[in-house]
């Protein structure tokens, strides 16, 4: 057994079926390794790409993503994913390539520090070096990926190493992923009592909520003192959209419809809750009770009692603490909010463009409730996610912690694949869909049913809207695009370009039914994004 045999057991003893990336000619023994242990390679067009697939196929498959890149320009590329990966909070393990050992110091062809590179961007970065277990330092690696707060790690192989003899043949000693452990308890009697205190209760829920799957302890919470549930966009569908008690998403701009609630709260709970998906800093006066499966920190925020681990068990003792609510609060505050939010009123769209808007609500229409979106970023991610309205945890997709343009397809790609080629949606803007059109072809090689509906207006729409409400003209944010239809055409995936609202939800709604890939070149009419300043 050679070094890239061993890492290939490894990942297949834990469970890892797939592996993402864009190889060069000194992966080519972990290439061979991989395809001999039976494992699927997805090959793509460009290293980010790999990331954003492997991130979204993970948060659905419960184990980490794993990517394979060259050395040099192949880790350079892969850059952008890593710092999504990151930041998002995103639990992957990223295979590189290195110039061989016996030539370090006098040879330096596309050689750059990779751990330089990485270690801001990990959990942990190692280079492989001789006579080390392989096996043992990919589990260990790979343990590092989902323990705690996620993120990714990087192991760095280089070619002749992959080829020498493995330090140990051995058995498999087997492997497990780490569990979450029992919290502690010391400010348990504090945390009931700020929650038996609260006339206008408030519960905060994060991305820490799909790891532990607690989203039944987490509603039954929210009915029994009832609270408001306010979500951050990778927590959509925690708590069903249509639910009296959920009041809506919060990180994406400065001025969410749902920070009244906020500002309005007298405790809140944070659960599963991670600051990184906030774009204002946290500026919230009421006393926060912390649960989360990390520790509070980067940054900390100021909570009167704090619970890490397991987060179940604190929910139901909460549950059971007497309610003190207010009777305009709960339900009733947020059905005024809905109510407030639904009398706004939106500019007509020009002639044969499309609003947003509707065409949001015409795709919601189209979807069954169970299909993952991934959404890119721009004005359509923002609009995304505050009114999609999600049915079903870990179904809606974005970067939000990092925010990368050309995240949108690539993620629609991965959720397809781990979901057993289901029908996944994906909203990009133009510019978006320009970064990574490459991978259409990955659409039609893999038979992936995605329906991506490309929202063309011409420009990078939130910078242009930032340079309007500054007083400034558009200058350097709008450019020409191609016909995408066309350009979807070409890679063998049928397609449409329309601004008309009752064709495109008709041709997404029978894509989708039959599991049929489709690209919209959506024409629309910015002005209809009506987001908050």
């Amino acid at each position: 057994m050679n070094m890239a045999e061993a890492i290939a057991g490894a990942l297949g003893e834990a469970g890892i079926q797939r592996v993402f990336g864009l190889p060069g000619g000194e992966n080519v023994e972990v290439l061979e390794a991989l395809r001999r242990s039976g494992m699927d390679f997805v090959l793509v067009h460009n290293e980010s790409s790999a990331l954003y697939m492997a991130a979204a196929a993970a948060r659905l498959e419960g184990r980490p993503g794993v990517c394979l890149t060259t050395l040099g320009p192949g880790l350079a590329n892969a850059i952008a994913g890593l710092g999504h990966a990151w930041l998002d909070r995103a639990p992957l393990l990223l295979l590189t390539a290195q110039a061989p050992e016996a030539l370090a110091g006098r040879h330096t062809h596309q050689v750059i520090d990779q751990q330089a590179l990485t270690r801001p961007l990990t959990k942990a970065a190692h280079a492989l070096r001789p006579g080390e277990d392989a096996r043992r330092i990919v589990h260990d690696l790979l343990r590092k990926a989902v323990g705690g707060r996620p993120g990714p790690v990087h192991l760095q192989v280089s070619r002749a190493l992959a080829a020498a003899p493995a330090a140990s043949a051995g058995s498999s000693q087997g492997f497990s992923l780490p569990v979450a452990t029992a919290p502690g308890l010391a400010d348990l009697e504090r945390a009931r009592s700020l929650w038996r205190a609260a006339r206008r209760p408030l519960l905060l829920a994060g991305p820490g909520i799909d790891l532990q799957g607690c989203q039944a302890e987490l509603t039954a919470l929210a009915e029994a003192g009832q609270a408001p549930v306010i979500v951050t966009p990778k927590a959509k569908g925690v708590v069903a959209g249509m639910h009296p008690l959920a009041a809506g998403a919060i990180g994406l701009t400065r001025a969410d419809p749902v920070y009244e609630l906020l500002e309005e709260a007298d405790c809140l709970l944070a659960v599963g809750f991670d600051v990184v998906e906030l774009v204002r800093p946290w500026e919230v006066a009421a006393p926060l009770i912390w649960l989360a499966p990390w520790d509070n920190e980067d940054p900390p925020l100021p909570a009167a009692a704090s619970f890490t681990g397991d987060m179940a068990p604190v929910l139901r003792q909460l549950t059971q603490v007497p309610a003190n609510t207010e009777g305009a609060w709960g339900a009733a505050r947020v059905a005024r909010l809905r109510e407030t939010l639904a009398q706004r009123r939106f500019p007509v769209p020009e002639r044969g463009r499309m609003s947003p808007r509707e065409l949001l609500a015409a795709l919601r229409r189209a979807a069954p409730p169970d299909t993952p979106l991934a959404v890119d970023v721009g004005s359509h991610k923002i609009l995304a996610s505050l009114e999609w309205p999600d049915a079903h945890p870990r179904r809606f997709f974005l970067s939000n912690g990092l925010s990368c343009m050309g995240y949108g397809l690539p993620a629609a790609i991965g959720a397809s694949l781990a979901l057993g080629h289901a029908p996944a949606l994906c909203i990009t803007g133009d510019a978006g869909m320009a970064m990574v059109t490459g991978e259409l072809e990955l659409v039609t090689r893999l038979g992936a049913p995605v329906v991506t509906i490309v929202m063309n207006d011409g420009a990078l729409d939130l910078i242009r809207l930032a340079q309007v409400r500054a007083g400034a003209p558009a200058w350097g944010t709008e450019f020409g695009n191609p016909d995408f239809a066309r350009v979807a055409a070409a890679y063998g995936i049928p397609a449409l370009r329309s601004g008309d609202l009752e064709a495109c939800e008709t041709a997404v709604r029978e894509a989708l039914g039959t599991g049929q890939a489709l690209l919209v070149d959506a024409l629309i009419d910015p002005a209809g994004y009506g987001l908050p300043g």
